[in-house]
């Protein structure tokens, strides 16, 4: 007897990020700057051990670096936990999921420039700027989704109406949704068995034509 083992594919590090809506919070708060345990859980809305499991997971795919504050001056905590050598974005807006996990960019170092507030605060400011394009960009994507979704459920529900039978609705539906006459004719052949594609194609195009 032969007992065949089927292992369970791992997931890469952002399906696991974005499969869990806290975990995903936390990592882009730590991605932004470092954040203490307080602040995760305050700002995620569940417990300090919460965030630790989750910051658990991100730290076995390497993706934390915990900093000690040390000496403190003015801080009273003692630890921060930041995204390592990543950056991770999420543009999400309504039923679309827009997450950039990235390496983080070696450039080149201020080094003695005249005023590097200056330079530091324009940074700030080009960042917000390019945050808020990419979201108005997500809501037009997401409109055009809709409007895709929209056309698509009406598309159906249209073939759905015809007088057809269920063979004829499916050849109709392939007709309707691949790009050509051709590709239609091949699916409907190399996935359906059809022996006269070309055939069964004008039929129903000619009957759905008449029902018109």
């Amino acid at each position: 007897m032969r007992i065949t083992a089927f292992t369970k594919k791992a997931l890469t590090p952002l399906e696991s990020i974005t499969s869990s809506h806290h975990r995903l919070m936390i990592g882009q708060l730590i991605s932004t700057r470092p954040r203490t345990l307080r602040e995760l859980a305050e700002r995620t809305g569940i417990s300090i051990q919460g965030v630790l499991k989750h910051l658990e997971k991100l730290k076995k795919m390497g993706l934390i670096e915990q900093r000690t504050l040390s000496p403190r001056k003015y801080l009273a905590v003692r630890k921060a936990y930041s995204l390592k050598g990543s950056n991770l974005g999420d543009f999400s807006r309504g039923s679309l999921m827009i997450v950039n996990l990235s390496a983080e960019r070696m450039e080149e170092e201020l080094g003695a420039a005249k005023d590097v507030y200056a330079d530091l605060n324009g940074m700030a400011e080009e960042l917000l700027i390019q945050g808020r394009r990419i979201k108005d960009q997500a809501r037009r994507l997401q409109r055009m989704i809709d409007e895709f979704s929209a056309t698509e459920s009406r598309l159906k529900r249209s073939v759905e109406s015809l007088d057809l039978d269920p063979e004829e609705k499916l050849i109709a539906e392939t007709v309707l949704t691949e790009d050509t006459m051709e590709s239609a004719a091949t699916v409907l052949s190399k996935f359906y068995g059809c022996r006269s594609p070309d055939q069964a194609i004008r039929d129903v195009v000619a009957k759905v034509k008449k029902a018109g």
